[in-house]
């Protein structure tokens, strides 16, 4: 069906949704201190990816498709790197309370130890939250690198973060605020 130009304008309300115009807060395990700089230092970062599985079921020389579990994708961001290195410092210290750096094995025993929650918060360009996504059971699985090389100029060191999570609660603009459950 043909839609003419203005209704194309008329639904794309607000000048539609716009990338750049979000926030990500991360709610590291209970023991790390500063869960603040993230909120602020996070460059880039996506609403995760979702799929709901397929169950073949066969009828009669027929294949019939039912619905399956839902999953999700791994879920990564790119943080700027503080000068003092709060943030990746804060994130070492989470990754490695899972499985200890070094040359022993130890970590925690329990995942209620080293869980976080994250909220990635699509805003209007009113900065105005229109679409909260909530993520929860979240661990960092891999901290990437920290490029070095002396012929970067006038930049700042960035690096991706990427995340594991059981689950995922959507709201809308009336979404529950961090620290809410």
């Amino acid at each position: 069906m043909a839609v003419n130009v203005n209704d194309f304008v008329q639904r794309l309300s607000g000048g539609g949704a716009r990338a750049n115009q979000f926030e990500v807060e991360i709610q590291m395990a209970s023991f790390i201190t500063d869960t603040q700089t993230i909120k602020f230092l996070c460059r880039s970062a996506s609403l995760p990816a979702m799929t709901v599985g397929e169950v073949p079921v066969f009828y009669r020389g027929r294949q019939i498709y039912l619905s399956g579990d839902r999953t999700y994708a791994d879920w990564t961001v790119t943080v700027y790197n503080d000068a003092n290195w709060i943030s990746r410092g804060n994130l070492e210290n989470w990754n490695n309370s899972i499985t200890e750096i070094g040359s022993t094995t130890a970590g925690s025993q329990s995942p209620a130890d080293y869980y976080g929650l994250a909220y990635v918060r699509q805003k209007d360009r009113s900065d105005n939250f229109i679409r909260t996504a909530r993520l929860q059971d979240l661990w960092p699985t891999n901290l990437g690198e920290i490029a070095l090389a002396y012929d970067t100029v006038d930049a700042v060191e960035e690096y991706e973060v990427t995340f594991r999570f059981n689950y995922m609660r959507l709201y809308g603009a009336k979404g529950p605020n961090l620290g809410t459950g």
